[in-house]
């Protein structure tokens, strides 16, 4: 079978230092197996487990079709708002590093965030029309009247509604004076007072000469190269019959508009820019419902928002079933029957409920069926396939809910195989297959699990054609085979110095007990509700006060929490907990024992040189750990410099102070040994070059931090020399060790725009400890939310959450991924999905669990990706994860039902469940599911095993 477009065999994704051979075959394997189903298919859903490149698999397929397309179409890629600017980063590395240079010069790509910019890119001639169109979600619904690009298309409105009507010579008059308060372009007013009329007295076609004669970029992006006509085709297309209502209210509504500033002039504005507004809407749906496109294939990345088909972006691709073609094109969703095909990406497929991820799959229905361009099989063998699909998901979820159901009546009395007793489940289910079992409950359960895997393996023998999942190896490859990957670490284990693994959870101490043991009974009195203030007390004290006080503490980006109704009793008992809770500044948070836990922890990781990556699910919690961290981290640093000043903490920290004060002294002999040493450091790196200047203020900022001086500089109360920075660099260990994996990186790993965003983030970054006004003056201001008076900041600590700006959130991760400052990176599940965070980093404290198991991996495949530091490191070490709990709490419920559900996840597709204090009680107490058995009965869908 010929493909629907062939693989183009110049793409090598294999990129020595950065994607294995294995891991590059694979990718490979499964592109080409895409192309291959897209001939008979409408649709592929890739679902690879978290950070195995799944976006460098569907740039190799975006990139074969959009180099065989012989009409030199689009290839659109949906991607979410969080990973809008991933998706670009992703394809330059692509473009630099996976194809040869005379096929890279004909792949182009562009970003469109807005309906507009979507128009005007799909409106580009042949000779510069992209091959890939990045459209962030919601762009379609953001229409055409936001920014400078929707500005021209108002205009574009006004000049309609006015055309050939007569008397309106006044109107012209003030609409020349009063067209950039309409249009919120007074600056362009103020310095081309003859731009309007000359505009609305010129063709559409005509206004982007218009606009350079003018000196006007229209992109705002300082290059002509770029520049298109400012009002896209398809809605002029529109506006030449558009309503006449509502061009008559737009009209009206520029009547009204007064001549000279009066009192009512800002009201008047206001009603015309509604008006025009309103219009601006329906002209823009107009323009969606008569898309004249036919584009060769739709990426959607995170496909699973697909799930509901009543959403926004669902309705999208819907194409109501009709008698007639023409009846079809009339009512059909605004992108049915424009792509050929479609290319879904997930890493969490089986998170949906079988009836969702039918109605997933059925979107592929919204492709072009037209005779000429649709899959082999056609539209009605489609049908008839999701038919069966859904039938076999059917039995094959009935199945698995009746092994699940069986299994929840098993208790310890039922391990007993022959007349051997167990304690070990997996041990026990290994027996029973052979011997006969000892109850009438372990019969049942084997008797479902037979008929639940046969009814799965018969799911699976369809939807195999329809969803690609690989898993992640388990195990490290090369020097070290046969190591594991990942090192997981529950409860009490985080405290322990060995890394000896052990399930039981972390004790509380006597004078901590007495909170917990009133939340206790406080749940005892509302076990029909979610226990959120004992999920609060279980991950710090402020948390509790504040789910306390405000029925809320989530995450600003977190789902909100349904308000609990606090029974009289719990209420007696939550009155008492607050009187006894210590909050009392940062001493009183570490005497939290989970706090503590994470802290101490996170300080054992810094000193042996690994960078940290903490989640927690509460506002709170995430800055009380920022404060606890913080102080603890401080007040290390001066306890190990004090211990080899030979001081007190006081004065190492004046001294620490006064040495990092002579690497800005131009005159400073130790700063002219660090310039000299940074430069011979820098000879080595020719690639670097155009960054030298700026390498050398980043490497020199961080080598004055008070971390740097501890950690490498030889300390003396004779304070430091210029020989003291030449030891330090060429003592082939230590600072030139860093310096050269980071410059290394750099370099071998990193495209020429990568290593601008990388020096430009490090460049930003505060590297200095602050408090105060200090801080205030020097940390963006989103980064001081919940901030205490007098609290120190270190730069080796950030906070990342829903509060922080994009822009932020975005600096801080570029610069975790190098081996600078910061080191300590706390967030809450805002970077949980579609972020890299693994390029020095592989230890992950899960210091509060999500109730979704899957949300609990895509937090740990930030750091466990391709090219993750525990693939380079070269030392074995595997990745730690650490997942802390309190014993005989809500935190260990919690613990216990979700590793019992990440199990299970892979049987019970979108498993629904409560988490009241009841409910979760029960689930606690289940008898957990053997691993073998969750893997035995998990679908099977590679491509290369």
């Amino acid at each position: 079978m010929n493909p629907w477009h062939p693989f183009a065999r110049q793409i090598k994704l294999h990129v020595p230092r950065r994607i294995s051979s294995e891991d590059a075959r694979r990718q490979e394997k499964t592109a080409q197996e895409i192309l291959r189903r897209l001939a008979e298919q409408p649709g592929v859903v890739l679902a690879d487990e978290v950070g195995m490149g799944k976006t460098f698999v569907a740039l190799a397929v975006a990139a074969s079709v959009a180099l065989s397309d012989k009409r030199r179409r689009p290839v659109v890629v949906m991607v979410p708002p969080s990973l809008k600017e991933k998706w670009p980063r992703d394809f330059n590395v692509f473009r630099h590093e996976c194809l040869p240079t005379h096929v890279a010069r004909n792949l182009t790509a562009a970003s469109a965030e807005r309906g507009v910019d979507f128009l005007k890119l799909l409106d580009d001639p042949p000779s510069r029309r992209k091959s890939i169109i990045f459209l962030t979600h919601g762009a379609l619904h953001r229409g055409l009247g936001r920014g400078l690009s929707g500005g021209w298309v108002k205009l574009a409105l006004i000049k309609r509604a006015i055309h050939r009507r007569k008397n309106l010579g006044w109107l012209k008059q003030v609409l020349h004076r009063r067209l950039g308060d309409v249009l919120e372009m007074g600056a362009i007013q103020w310095r081309h007072p003859e731009l309007w009329e000359d505009l609305l007295g010129a063709q559409y076609k005509d206004w982007l000469d218009i606009l350079h004669d003018h000196g006007i970029d229209p992109e705002g992006d300082d290059d002509r190269r770029t520049d298109d006509d400012p009002v896209p085709e398809a809605v002029v297309r529109v506006l030449e019959r558009f309503d006449t209502t509502r061009l008559e209210n737009v009209l009206e509504a520029l009547h009204n508009i007064p001549v000279r500033d009066s009192a009512n002039y800002p009201e008047r504005l206001a009603e015309a820019r509604q008006w025009l507004n309103d219009a601006l809407a329906e002209l823009w749906h107009e323009c969606l419902r008569n898309l004249r496109l036919r584009l060769p294939l739709l990426i959607l990345d995170e496909a699973h928002h697909l799930k509901n088909a009543q959403t926004r972006l669902a309705s999208l691709f819907q194409v109501p079933d009709a008698a007639a073609d023409a009846d079809e094109i009339a009512a059909r969703g605004p992108l049915g029957g424009v792509f050929e095909r479609m290319l879904f990406l997930t890493a969490t497929p089986f998170q949906l409920g079988h009836e969702e991820l039918c109605s997933v799959l059925e979107r592929f229905d919204g492709i072009c069926w037209r005779e000429n361009c649709s899959p082999h099989a056609g539209r009605e063998t489609f049908k008839k396939q999701m038919t069966e699909l859904r039938q076999r998901l059917d039995a094959a979820q009935e199945a698995a809910l009746c092994f699940d159901a069986a299994w929840g009546k098993l208790t310890a009395a039922d391990l007993v195989a022959g007349k051997q007793r167990f304690d070990d489940v997996e041990a026990w289910w290994s027996e029973v297959q052979q011997a006969p079992p000892a109850s009438p409950t372990a019969a049942n359960v084997l008797d479902c699990h037979r008929r639940a895997e046969k009814a799965l393996r018969a799911a699976e023998e369809v939807l195999r054609s329809w969803v690609i999942r690989h898993h992640r190896p388990r195990e490290l490859t090369g020097k070290f085979a046969g190591r594991k990957r990942r090192q997981r670490l529950p409860g009490r284990s985080i405290l322990d110095e060995e890394g000896h693994v052990t399930e039981a959870g972390m004790e509380i101490p006597e004078d901590a007990l007495l909170p917990f043991l009133l939340a206790a009974r406080a749940t005892a009195c509302m076990a029909e509700s979610r226990p959120v203030f004992a999920e609060g007390l279980a991950s710090s004290y402020e948390t509790f006060r504040y789910t306390r006080q405000h029925n809320a503490g989530l995450d600003a980006d977190s789902q909100l929490l349904d308000e609990v109704k606090i029974t009289h009793a719990a209420e007696w008992y939550l009155t008492q907990l607050e009187k006894v809770i210590p909050l009392r500044g940062a001493r009183a948070s570490f005497e939290h024992p989970k706090v503590r836990a994470t802290a101490e922890r996170v300080l054992r990781a810094w000193q042996q040189g690994e960078k940290v990556l903490v989640f927690c699910h509460f506002i709170q919690t995430g800055r009380a750990l920022r404060r606890v961290i913080s102080a603890r981290l401080h007040e290390a640093i001066l306890q190990e410099a004090a211990q080899k000043l030979r001081c007190s903490p006081k004065h190492a920290a004046q001294h620490l102070q006064r040495m990092g004060r002579r690497f800005f002294d131009l005159d400073s002999p130790v700063r002219r040994a660090c310039e000299q040493e940074i430069s011979e450091l820098l000879k080595r790196y020719p690639r670097l070059k155009r960054h030298a200047s700026k390498l050398r203020e980043i490497l020199r900022r961080y080598m004055r931090t008070p971390a740097f001086l501890v950690r490498f500089a030889p300390l003396t109360r004779r304070g430091l020399k210029p020989k003291g920075i030449r030891d330090a660099f060429r003592s082939g260990a230590g600072l030139e060790s860093v310096c050269r994996v980071f410059l290394d990186f750099l370099q071998e790993r990193c495209t020429p725009e990568e290593q601008t965003a990388y020096v430009d983030a490090l460049l930003h970054i505060q590297i200095g400890e602050m408090a105060g006004r200090k801080a205030r003056q020097s940390f963006a201001a989103d980064e001081l939310a919940g901030q205490k008076r007098g609290e120190l900041l270190l730069p080796n600590v950030r906070l990342v959450n829903g509060t922080t700006n994009p822009e932020t959130r975005q600096r801080l991760m570029l610069a975790f991924n190098s081996p600078f400052f910061p080191e300590i990176l706390i967030t809450s599940n805002v970077l949980a999905e579609g972020v890299d965070l693994h390029r020095c980093c592989r230890v992950v404290i899960h210091h509060d669990l999500d109730w979704n198991p899957s949300v609990v991996e895509q937090r740990t495949g930030r750091v466990d990706r391709i090219g993750a530091k525990v693939e380079w490191a070269m030392d074995g070490q595997p990745i730690r994860v650490y997942l802390p709990y309190l014993a005989e709490t809500q935190d260990e419920k919690i613990y216990r039902v979700v590793m019992d559900r990440e199990r299970w996840f892979s049987v019970v597709m979108g498993e629904k469940f409560q988490v009241d204090a009841r409910t979760t009680d029960k689930l606690a107490q289940r008898v957990p599911l053997p691993e073998s058995v969750a893997k035995n009965l998990a679908f099977r869908l590679e491509v290369v095993r």
